[in-house]
This record gives structure tokens, sequence and C-alpha cells, in this order.
């Protein structure tokens, strides 16, 4: 259905995917040229997900600054950042007011610098009336390569490894991964622990943990980039200094960390750890496990590009139907990934980039869904349907851990593939497994 207008909106803005990418590094400080509204909102949305605390800087727009430009503002607002915290790299973020009255931040950085500043500080031009924070993660790490990385000087054996917007538990998966075969790795960027921090009462500022600016000056020293889930930021080296950009899915599930797996050892020779196998197996053991459960059951996909493909290829690994797979950013990626495990499987599905909740509440209204994965914008229209939620992606704010949501890996695929099995067991299962409700689910897949 075309629509003019959005109903609903299923995304968050890009600037809140910028200040997320600069998160993942350390000594970092997010400042964002708008009102003091936005950087709260964003502080908001980012602490109820990950449950940490996260400091935002503003350089505080009002009305006066909406006729006259701002450019005051953010210079004093650069200042008192550099002066009160000190941080390695200032990342200034534009917002929707400082895009709509026109300021270039590019331009007043440089006024800044020329003044005699030495800080590192990085412009990042994020309208948020446009795009997603997807997109704005994309935007910040381009920018940040432009900026940091150096000429290459002796090519090392390592790989750069972009991300994207993963849960810390994925994060942390991806590294444990690269560390069992030995590979030497380059995070850009690493929220693993700058976003899931143990507690020791110490109060801190700016990012304590994340990639250091040093390593990414070398980035362009590496032999490949690994872009994961749609991620754009590796063109940056390959553009300028011929580092192999090779884009792979999200390594979720069997294909996708086998392929995973494989780039790696085709990359650097390397062997696979003997835990890796064992958890390889074990993954395939529990999706044996949970086929009688799981075969046939038609789902539906609310998320992130990157976590919508390696989601969707799980579930078709797992025997079930995704009927309907919605991302709420425009994407590329998801629409050409979608559409070739389509003919690999020789399914049809309802697939939408750019997509609301409207459009989601409006086809689970109409089609038999017997779960839906997705993040908690679309817990309403679950419960509304009387479907069940397993609750992935960001953000994930009625609930607790969302930071230590895990489903990267043959470890992470482990416990996806339980969490969403027992979702069908209470949903759809009585005690001993008698079937609750017989017109909520196909007969042939369900034990009597």
């Amino acid at each position: 259905m075309n629509r003019n207008i959005t109903i609903n909106p299923g995304r968050i803005c890009q600037p809140l995917g910028a200040v997320m990418a600069f998160l993942g590094v350390r000594g970092a400080m997010p400042l964002i040229h708008g009102s003091q509204g936005c950087s709260t909102y964003m502080r908001f949305q980012i602490t109820r997900h990950f449950r940490e605390p996260v400091n935002i800087a503003s350089s505080s727009l009002n009305e006066a600054t909406v006729v006259y430009g701002g450019e005051k503002n953010l210079l004093k607002a650069i200042r008192t950042v550099e002066e009160n915290y000190k941080p390695e790299v200032i990342g200034v973020i534009s917002g929707c007011l400082s895009e709509t009255i026109g300021d270039d931040i590019n331009r007043i950085v440089r006024i800044y610098r020329d003044a005699g500043s030495e800080s590192r500080i990085i412009p990042v031009s994020t309208p948020g009336f446009k795009g997603s924070h997807v997109d704005g993660y994309d935007m910040a790490v381009t920018s940040i390569l432009r900026s940091i990385a150096g000429d290459p000087s002796d090519q090392i054996e390592r790989v750069n490894v972009i991300n994207g917007i993963m849960s810390p538990a994925d994060t942390y998966e991806l590294k444990s991964i690269l560390r069992s075969m030995g590979t030497e790795f380059l995070m850009i960027t690493d929220t693993s622990e700058s976003l899931d921090e143990p507690f020791n009462g110490d109060p801190y500022f700016i990012t304590r943990h994340g990639t250091p600016i040093s390593k990414i000056e070398g980035a362009s020293n590496s032999m490949a980039t690994l872009s994961l889930g749609g991620c754009k930021g590796g063109r940056v080296l390959e553009g300028r200094y011929g580092i192999k950009n090779i884009g792979l899915e999200i390594p979720a599930g069997l294909e996708n960390t086998d392929r995973f797996i494989g780039k790696l050892t085709e990359l650097f020779d390397a062997s696979i750890s003997q835990s890796l196998m064992r958890d390889r197996g074990r993954l395939i053991d529990a999706m044996i496990d949970a086929h009688q459960y799981t075969y046939g059951r038609n789902v539906a996909i609310f998320t992130d590009p990157g976590y919508a493909v390696a989601i969707t290829s799980m579930v078709l690994e797992m025997g079930m139907t995704p009927s309907a797979v919605f991302t709420g950013s425009e994407s590329i990626y998801f629409n050409e990934k979608i559409s070739q495990l389509q003919k690999e499987y020789g399914f049809k599905c309802m697939a939408m980039s750019g997509a609301d909740i409207f459009d989601l509440q409006s086809y689970i209204s109409e089609k038999p869904i017997d779960v839906l994965i997705g993040n908690s914008y679309c817990g309403r229209a679950a419960e509304e349907n009387g479907i069940p939620l397993m609750r992935v992606g960001f953000p994930v704010y009625d609930r607790l851990g969302s930071q230590r949501i895990r489903i990267a890996g043959y470890s992470g695929g482990i416990e996806f593939v339980d969490s969403l099995t027992n979702l069908i067991i209470e949903r759809y299962y009585d005690e001993g497994y008698e079937i609750s409700d017989v017109s909520d689910a196909d007969e042939s897949c369900c034990i009597r």
C-alpha cells in the first residue's frame, strides 16, 4: 500500500545511530548540534535499552538560534566539552533542527580548529528527518574512518570488522569466534563493553571501553574489511587504500556462521577450533530437538535490515515460514537478500523496507501468524492480535537484559532456537504438550 505518511514508525532517527557508533570508540564524547530535547531523547532511548549511563553533550539550540544560526552555540559547546571532559575524540553530530536551518557543521568545526584547537573533532551530518538510526551509524563510521584512518604502512594479517548496531552480547560473541580461530581483528566500532559494563562504583563521563583511536588509525594496514549486515563504512577503506571490502550477513544461525568462519579460513588459512565445532553440533542438535514444534509455523519479522535478513535465514533453517519480513529502514541490502532467500528456499513472503508498525499491524491482523519477532515497538500489535512476541533488535525497553540478547554465532543460535521454541510451547501447548487451541496452529506440526 502506497502512503505519503508514516503511521507509528518502527525506526529511530539518524543522529541516534551516529551516537551509538561513537559510543563504541574509547574516549569519545558525542555532541549533538541541536536542541537539548534531542540529546535527552537519545540518552533516554539508549539508557532504557542498555540500562547503562550514557553522556551526550548538546549545543542547546533555542528559538533565537533557529533564526540567527547556531554557530556560536556549537563553538561554545565544543570548547566546554574539550575543557571539562578532555575526550580523545569529539563526535559533532547534526540534528533535525541544525539541518533544517542550514548550519554547516563541517565549516564550524574548521573554524574551531583554525582557532588553534588540537582536539580530534569529527563532524557527521545526520538529518533526523530522513533515513534511520542504521543510516546514521553508517554515516558516523564512514566519517570516523575518513578522519582517523591514516595512510597504510606495513600490511598486517588482520581483518577489520564493521559489525553495525548489534547487541553487546552479539559483538562479544563475534570477538570470541575471531579469538578462537587465532585471527587478529579490529572492531569498528566496539560496544561489547562500553554498553554492557560491570558495576564497580567508579563514575565516568566518557567511554572507557571500545576501539582505541590508535587502532583505528591503522585500519588501512589490515588485509580486508568484513562489513556485516549491509554496513557501508568499509567502502571508504576500499576506495582510498584498496583494502578489500567483503559484505557478509550477520553470522547468526548455521549457514551464515559457516559462511563467516569460512571467509576467515579463506583469508588467513586459520584453523577451526574444537570448541566451535562442538558449538556447531550443539546448534544442529537444538534445531532437531525444536523441529517438531517449529516446523510449518508462520513467522512475521520486524527489525533492522541486518538482523531481519539473519533472522529470516535462521527461521528457514528451523523449518518455519517467514510470511512477512519488514524493516523500518530503506535498505537495498535487505531487498536483495530477502529476494535471494526466497529463491533459494522456494517460498514467498511480504517483504518491505521502509515499513512502519501500521504496515505490520495491517498484515498480521489479516494473516495467520504464529510468532512475531521484533523490537518493543511491535509489542502493541502483537498483543492486539494475540501473537507471542520474541524481542530482538533495537530498541527493547519493556524487558530487562536487552544488552545480553545474543543470536550471533553458533552459541547465539542455540539461545535463539531455545527461546523461540519455548515461546511457541508456552503459547500453543498446555502442560504435557497438549495443544491449547487447534485453530491457532496446524495440527500436522504439533504433538498431541
